[in-house]
């Protein structure tokens, strides 16, 4: 996607015939055996020939794909993040896009803090803020979601960055009082301990 954005970026439209040439030097799976490999270049060539088909006619909108954006939330509190694809919308407002399979989702609270996060990461970058954020699902029947830019939550998001920074700074990592029920969505779910009998 960010070969077909950066390209776009440049007038460059890519066509449908190009799509096996993309996924073969983009597709990089070095621990799969031959059968998944050629699973996931199939799955991989139906989504960006969809993804093509469906958003052709506004590639041109393209601002920046793949960039690297910095919040700076307070002094020594930095973060770094990269950007899918930032475009104009036929509406004249932009919108920030972060590329999502079904398969490899997380949490929508989780995403929507990402997007916003990346909001403020554009706001830096640009001196201008963003109008939307979306997520594209490349997956095939699957949701993709648009919503405004909630300004109530750049703000909590930048409390919540700053919190977790200085509870690092001042080793302050409290286990958890309860157990939670979140062990087969949560990140760290390989790492936490076991639940005492």
């Amino acid at each position: 996607m960010a070969e077909i954005h950066k390209r776009a970026i440049d007038g460059d439209l890519a066509s449908p015939t190009e799509v096996a040439d993309l996924v073969d030097r983009h597709l990089n799976v070095p621990f799969a055996y031959p059968t998944l490999r050629e699973q996931f270049r199939d799955a991989a060539r139906k989504a960006v020939s969809r993804y093509l088909l469906e958003n052709r006619g506004t590639l041109g909108q393209t601002l920046y794909s793949e960039q690297q954006v910095q919040v700076r939330v307070a002094p020594g509190i930095t973060v770094d993040g990269r950007i899918d694809l930032i475009r104009r919308l036929d509406t004249n407002e932009t919108s920030i896009v972060d590329f999502k399979s079904t398969e490899r989702a997380q949490a929508e609270d989780v995403t929507r803090d990402q997007l916003h996060v990346y909001a403020l990461g554009y706001q830096d970058l640009t001196s201008q803020r963003a109008d939307l954020v979306e997520v594209l699902n490349l997956d095939e029947r699957s949701r993709s979601t648009r919503e405004v830019v909630d300004e109530s939550l750049l703000g909590d998001i930048q409390g919540k960055i700053r919190d977790a920074g200085e509870a690092l700074r001042a080793n302050d990592l409290p286990r958890h009082r309860h157990w939670c029920t979140a062990r087969g969505t949560c990140d760290l779910a390989g790492i936490c301990r076991d639940k005492p009998a």
